[in-house]
């Protein structure tokens, strides 16, 4: 594979994720990065630093991120009870639903996708892009 075509499929899959700016995802009422959050979050309870922490963003940035989602009851912010100064973050029922319907849409895609794919390719396409994601896991990015 030539580094145009990779380089052409990850932009497209990025313009169709709308993380380059879009205002509209998968689950209505939510942009890209919000919905992004409440993936990441999912079923886990998170030390506040430490989402900062796996998201790449300043504390101060994931508080005003989570700011509208925890008005829209989506995500539950509570004080440590073993040390009150930390802030625990978690998902609401309401969370957990809107990242399930995003999960549904998602598979309806990607099986819309793979359905375009020449069945007698189906296995090359699955062997590829499993060694392209493995490769993408262990690549640390630094913006």
């Amino acid at each position: 594979m030539s580094q145009e075509i990779f380089g052409e499929f990850l932009l497209s899959i990025i313009k169709m994720s709308g993380v380059l700016g879009g205002d509209k995802s998968f689950v209505e009422g939510l942009t890209p990065k919000q919905l992004h959050l409440l993936m990441e979050i999912g079923s886990n309870t998170y030390r506040h630093g430490d989402l900062a922490g796996i998201l790449g963003v300043e504390p101060s940035t994931l508080t005003r991120t989570l700011d509208p989602l925890v008005k829209s009851d989506l995500v539950e912010r509570q004080h440590n009870l073993d040390n009150r100064r930390e802030v625990l973050i978690k998902l609401t029922g309401k969370g957990l639903e809107a990242v399930a319907n995003a999960h549904e849409k998602h598979h309806q895609l990607f099986a819309d996708i793979i359905k375009q794919v020449p069945e007698n390719k189906r296995k090359q396409v699955d062997e590829s892009v499993a060694i392209l994601l493995e490769i993408i896991k262990k690549t640390n990015v630094k913006h």
